[in-house]
């Protein structure tokens, strides 16, 4: 739903991966973007937490306000500002990419 495949996967889908343009696929040499070089595993992504001012990490950040002076009735209130994002962090094993459109099942021999 709405993903694209990356060049290397469509490569090891389909039967002609090797038929192509030769001044695309020079294009690309020369660029860098050799094929050989890509691989269907992710070593990092992005963090979904947030470091507040104080340096605390969390995924959402909430204060206490007073409603009214009178009652002392207090709320939660999300924070939304003065948050940085984590940035990346290695992972703890290899993942497979989504844009990797193989299916893996397990066979067993009976």
């Amino acid at each position: 739903m709405g993903q694209t495949s990356s060049n290397f996967a469509k490569k090891v889908v389909s039967p002609f991966s090797g038929w192509g343009s030769e001044c695309e696929s020079k294009k690309r040499k020369a660029v860098g973007l050799d094929n050989s070089a890509v691989t269907p595993f992710v070593y990092k992504r992005r963090s979904s937490m947030y470091f507040d001012e104080d340096g605390d990490l969390a995924h959402e950040f909430y204060e206490e306000v007073q409603i009214n002076r009178n009652t002392h009735k207090t709320t939660m209130r999300r924070n939304y500002t003065n948050l940085r994002p984590e940035g990346e962090i290695e992972l703890p094993h290899p993942r497979l990419s989504v844009d990797f459109p193989i299916i893996m099942c397990e066979v067993t021999k009976s």
